[in-house]
């Protein structure tokens, strides 16, 4: 409604004024007449919270003496009764005090019944089992008493040892509420206790519908008050006789230990009707009111223009300020103005979300780098580590060389070479995850993949985590990117740790085949898989703080996280998710808070022939080596791997020229470019990288092939080579292996 038309309205309106005038001094008073009874209700609620948790406290003392009394350490279980008799006779407030066995049963009682009872299955004995110098509380209403009491269990120990008893005290629920009845000043509430579940404890007070205790609250307003304020203490119910009650609950009742809800109530008629004999008063006092038709024209212009201008003007100068959080608050006025303060908060939302996406993007970026330098530090680690690798597996390979094969060193050879190769492994799974590289899926073994990564979580595992196996020795040959399952795994076994908090915990990475015929197999769709073939079934638990079902069911969402701001983007989970579902399997969890969780992949399993298999892994052998006395110029400023190659060389039948420097390299080729028959070189070295070496050697002799030898080879190293003429780049710490057959092809012109 635009600025005039108010002024018009205004006019058009003067003769209801005083009747709207009067209303709103009603409305006004009516509220004040609830708001001051539900303070009052609000007030008294809190304060027989504190009474009962001063209940609770005064018990854990009198649970505490009661330990150290020697006549509950005995095995007299009448004298024990009797003792007890006579300390609740001195504390009327209990219905009962008795203890319990570690085992469940009940010992001895202050009724002197004699009675057998087993106890394991109630929750506040389950609690005591679990807690030291504390007490577990749980409010339930007895149905063969008809009395609700409030269970007070105390585990008593041995010193610092096992467990020798616990102390349950039962607080008399309908005693404690009828002592604060009589409290009451007019009008006199209801007082209803009910537990955290909405189950009714006791209902109090004159005139009340009330539902008898132990039953579950029956009417949606009171139960949803009682059970999940939502930030209000106070509501107004209708009952079931259509009456309107308002209700109060103590506003601290869900940090409260004893489980009970505290609510308070009175029929709202109660509480305006001083208001109502007001109204009937002012009814007199109608014909005065014409009178103030100006200053109420005054007082609308300055609620429908001067206020909202002042707003719009307070939300402009806080966003020229930089604070991109300040919002008019609703409702807003109709018309041009409120139209203006709904665009000023779009405007405002719209530079809050570009000021969190560039924020975010800030963080990608941070992380992208981050990743990029691990990288590098992964390559340059693998080159110098690389060598001593492929030394120790070339002199190995010399030594057997040199002894006949029943030496006795041939047992401490072959470690050696097990060990070498093992660490040659473990170099590549860590560049594994350096590297940039499309997705290469693989057909091979599941468990070996998953013993390599298992070897390298144990050396990053967190003190006092212990992580456990429960592996199948079926193999479970899959469709895989090495890197990605490394990912995957990684991922869900440092999500598992982190849901320790620091604390001692457990991890467990089980394997197993699945198949379909199994129940736990059922519901489960696989990409790719065959109907009668196995399923892949890779499980992570651990026994950290569990998962409750809103986050369970939002975990796998881009960006979602619980972690506080700057710990984590949310993104690994839902990485681990496309990683596993572009494999064409699925991933599932089960937790529940403070149980722990676990985390499922299933991946679709591929028949593979086993002489096929066995052919492979031969394959892999290093092929023989054979020259015919060929010169091969080989440069490398490792001292251990130039003497190695030019053993080797020197056994194979070449005639090999070994340098530590690129200039006496290039110095021994300018002096007779045609002496030689093929270049062999490092590539990370101090005066020129082997591919800029290759480049000098193109510009002496441009038909002299070039091999490049590195611990790191990667994409761009390949590129590079390529582009300055090298005819074979190879990993040095496969020297044994391909050396040999890349000399046969540079010297026979095989490209």
């Amino acid at each position: 409604m635009s600025l005039r038309a108010r002024l018009l309205l205004i006019l058009l309106l003067a003769l209801s004024l005083p009747a709207g005038l009067m209303g709103w001094r009603f409305y006004q008073e009516r509220v004040v007449e609830i708001e001051m009874a539900q303070v009052r209700l609000s007030t008294l609620a809190r304060r027989i919270g504190d009474e009962i948790d001063t209940r609770i406290q005064g018990t854990t003392q009198l649970q505490y003496g009661l330990s150290r009394a020697r006549d509950l350490d005995t095995t007299d279980r009448a004298a024990c009764s009797e003792f007890l008799s006579a300390v609740r006779e001195e504390h009327p407030q209990y219905t009962g005090i008795l203890t319990i066995r570690p085992d469940g049963s009940l010992f001895c009682d202050s009724l002197r019944t004699g009675r057998q009872l087993d106890l394991r299955d109630r929750d506040y004995f389950k609690q005591a089992l679990t807690l030291r110098d504390a007490v577990a509380l749980q409010p339930t209403f007895g149905r063969l008493t008809g009395i609700s009491v409030l269970q007070m269990a105390y585990p008593v120990h041995d010193g610092d040892g096992p467990l020798k008893y616990v102390l349950l005290a039962s607080l008399n629920l309908d005693k404690f509420a009828a002592e604060r009845q009589r409290e009451f000043i007019a009008p006199r509430p209801q007082l209803l206790l009910v537990d955290r579940q909405g189950g009714v404890l006791v209902w109090s007070g004159e005139g009340a519908h009330r539902q008898a205790p132990g039953t579950l609250l029956t009417n949606a307003a009171l139960l949803r008050l009682a059970t999940q304020p939502n930030g209000s203490a106070v509501a107004e119910v209708i009952d079931a006789q259509g009456q309107a009650q308002v209700w109060a609950t103590d506003a601290a009742q869900l940090d409260r230990r004893s489980g009970i809800h505290v609510l308070l109530g009175l029929p709202k008629a109660e509480l305006v009707a001083a208001a109502n004999r007001r109204l009937v008063e002012d009814l007199g006092l109608l014909g005065l009111l014409a009178l103030l038709l100006f200053g109420a024209m005054w007082v609308l212009a300055d609620f429908g223009i001067r206020r909202p201008v002042r707003r719009i003007t307070e939300m402009a100068r806080q966003l020229g300020s930089g604070r991109l959080d300040a919002r008019i608050p609703e409702p807003y006025p109709r018309g041009e103005l409120g139209g203006l303060m709904a665009v000023l908060n779009s405007t405002a939302d719209s530079l809050q979300r570009q000021r969190a996406d560039i924020e975010q993007l800030g963080q990608q970026l941070r992380q992208s780098q981050k990743l990029e330098a691990i990288g590098t530090l992964a390559g340059g680690i693998a080159h110098d580590f690389n060598n001593v690798l492929g030394a120790i597996l070339g002199n190995v390979a010399l030594a057997r060389d040199d002894l006949a094969r029943d030496h006795p060193a041939e047992r401490s050879l072959t470690q050696i070479e097990v060990a070498a190769s093992r660490a040659r492994d473990l170099v590549q799974q860590i560049l594994a995850f350096s590297r940039r590289q499309p997705p290469a899926l693989v057909t091979r073994p599941l468990r070996p993949l998953v013993d390599d990564i298992l070897g390298l979580l144990r050396v990053t595992l967190p003190p006092g985590i212990t992580l456990d196996t429960e592996l199948a020795d079926a193999p479970l040959y899959v469709r895989a990117d090495t890197t990605q399952l490394h990912q995957v795994l990684m991922n869900l076994c440092a999500n598992a740790w982190q849901s320790l908090h620091g604390e001692p915990g457990q991890v467990t990475v089980g394997l197993a085949a699945l198949w379909p015929a199994d129940p736990q197999a059922a519901g489960i769709a696989l990409g790719d898989a065959s109907v009668q073939a196995p399923i892949a079934h890779l499980w992570v638990r651990d026994s950290g703080c569990g998962i409750d079902e809103a986050t369970r069911l939002r975990i796998f969402e881009p960006f979602f996280t619980t972690k506080p701001a700057g710990s984590g983007t949310g993104l690994g989970l839902s990485v681990v998710h496309g990683i596993v579902m572009g494999h064409g399997g699925t991933l599932t969890v089960d937790s529940q808070p403070g149980r722990g969780s676990t985390f499922h992949v299933y991946l679709p399993t591929v028949a593979v022939d086993p002489v096929t298999d066995t052919a492979a892994a031969e394959s892999r052998l290093p092929a023989a080596w054979s020259g015919q006395g060929q010169r091969v110029l080989y440069v490398d400023d490792d001292e251990v791997m130039k003497v190695l190659v030019e053993r080797l060389l020197t056994r194979a039948g070449y005639r090999p020229a070994c340098h530590g420097s690129v200039q006496q390299a290039l110095a021994a080729l300018r002096a007779d470019p045609a002496a030689w028959d093929v270049v062999v070189t490092d590539y990370s070295m101090p005066e020129l990288s082997g591919v800029e070496f290759a480049r000098r050697v193109r510009a002496i002799r441009p038909d002299l092939p070039v091999i490049v030898m590195s611990g790191y080879v990667a994409d761009e190293l390949r590129q590079a080579a390529r582009a300055c003429g090298v005819r074979e780049v190879i990993q040095k710490q496969y020297t044994l292996e391909e050396l040999g057959p890349a000399l046969r092809r540079a010297v026979d012109g095989v490209a």
